[in-house]
Formats: structure tokens, C-alpha cells, sequence
């Protein structure tokens, strides 16, 4: 009883990442394709397996918490979780998030209604609505580089492309994959997909500004050994990435 009792009070003075009786809880969005998804109960994407590779060469059990995006950030400070991800790494959210290596490079995209072609960049949008998700990267980066432009965010990427099919903003700022992958989903042949990015930034691990370090310092040595060893390019292969 005594050595239970000593056990768990050192458990609960270190780091969460030694603590082999509880998985580090770590969030994703529930529907990012391809970097995160829930099918049949289970967590798969090329984030997600590019994550679970890396902590299991760090020796750290994960238990993944799928969340919608509203809710990503929201985890680290309700408990749900620890770390969340893929977490864009921008200015704004420097300041509030310390950050893994990055997972992959990804960029965001401007979506359009048939046939209208792909706007060439956001200063073209100039005096126009355009819509993105709140709790995405791309409302605090439209705000700093094209204040001209009227911004309207929304709750998710399917509320953004529901808005735009409906005639309702002239286009949506969007993760360039995912936003493709759920338009062709939800919106067959209505929006333009397109060929270009407005910016690229790169997807990572995050976790609350100065907390976890250990677990952050952990995680990049995983990464860097699943980059070592060839698998990080498995990964990315089987997923079709680029």
C-alpha cells in the first residue's frame, strides 16, 4: 500500500510522458482528410499515423481524442487532452503553443464556385466575402495580409462550403488537400479545386506555451527517428503524398 501511495505521488509530480499507467491523451480533428479521420471507431490519417509512428519509437503510448475543430484547442485547457493536432504553425499561434518538428508542409487554398477559375492570390478577392473556419489558421493570416477582404468565419469546412455552393461568400480559404478532398466529397463538381496555394505552413504537434517539454522533446526525437529509418517516407507514400 505504502509503495502504491509513494508510486503515485511521483507520478503525479513528473511529466505525463513517464507515467506508464495513463496513454497521453492527444486530440486531432474528427474529419480532416487525409491528415485525420474516425473510421469505425478508430483514428487513422497520414497525421495520425506519422504521430503514432513517432511515439512509438519514443516509447509513448498515445490515446488519441477525435474532437470537431471548434473544439481542438479547447482540449488542452479543459483536461481532455494534452497536445492536439495537425496544429498549423503560425505567429498567432506561437504565442500561445509550443510546438513539435513539423509533422508534414501543407498550405492554404482558395475554393470557388463552377466555373469561376481560382482566384490568383488573396489580394484578388479584394472588396469580396470570403469565408473560412474560425478556429482555423487562415482567418488570423487573411486579417494580417488582406484586411480589404470581408471576412466571414464560419464553424467548420463543411459550414464554408455550404455557404459558398450557396451563393453566400465568393470563396473559401481552406486547407489545400483537405479542403479538396471534403468539396469533392460534399459538393461534386460545384466548386473548383485548386491547382495552387495562398500560403504553406507547416502541420505539428502542439501543446500549451511553456507546458510539456519533455513530451515535445520526446516526440521530436521520434520524428526525427522515423525520418532516419525510412518510415516517415512509407507513411507519406502510402497516403500518396507529396
Amino acid at each position: 500500500m505504502i509503495s502504491r501511495t509513494i508510486g503515485a505521488t511521483l507520478c503525479s509530480l513528473m511529466s505525463i510522458v513517464y507515467c506508464s499507467a495513463e496513454p497521453v491523451r492527444i486530440a486531432h480533428q474528427e474529419s480532416f482528410p487525409p491528415y485525420a479521420a474516425v473510421k469505425d471507431g478508430k483514428s487513422e490519417g497520414l497525421a495520425v499515423d506519422i504521430v503514432r509512428a513517432a511515439a512509438a519509437q519514443a516509447g509513448i503510448e498515445l490515446a488519441f481524442v477525435p474532437v470537431p475543430l471548434e473544439q481542438l484547442q479547447l482540449t488542452l485547457q479543459d483536461g481532455r487532452a494534452i497536445a492536439y493536432f495537425p496544429a498549423a504553425m503560425t505567429p498567432e499561434r506561437r504565442q500561445l503553443f509550443d510546438f513539435t518538428a513539423p509533422l508534414l508542409v501543407t498550405g492554404g487554398a482558395l475554393y470557388v464556385r463552377t466555373p469561376n477559375a481560382t482566384p490568383e492570390n488573396l489580394a484578388a478577392l479584394s472588396g469580396k466575402i470570403v469565408v473560412t473556419p474560425r478556429a482555423g489558421p487562415l482567418a488570423a493570416i487573411i486579417q494580417r495580409t488582406a484586411p480589404e477582404i470581408k471576412l466571414v468565419v464560419t464553424t467548420s469546412y463543411e459550414e464554408s462550403l455550404a455557404r459558398l455552393v450557396a451563393g453566400e461568400a465568393d470563396a473559401a480559404a481552406l486547407d489545400y488537400q483537405a479542403g479538396a478532398i471534403i468539396a469533392a466529397r460534399l459538393y461534386p463538381g460545384q466548386v473548383t479545386l485548386p491547382r495552387t496555394k495562398i500560403d504553406e505552413a507547416p502541420l505539428a504537434i502542439a501543446v500549451r506555451k511553456g507546458k510539456d517539454a519533455e513530451l515535445l522533446s520526446r516526440l521530436d526525437r521520434g520524428l526525427a527517428a522515423i525520418r532516419a529509418n525510412g518510415t516517415l517516407q512509407e507513411i507519406n507514400d502510402r497516403w500518396g503524398a507529396h
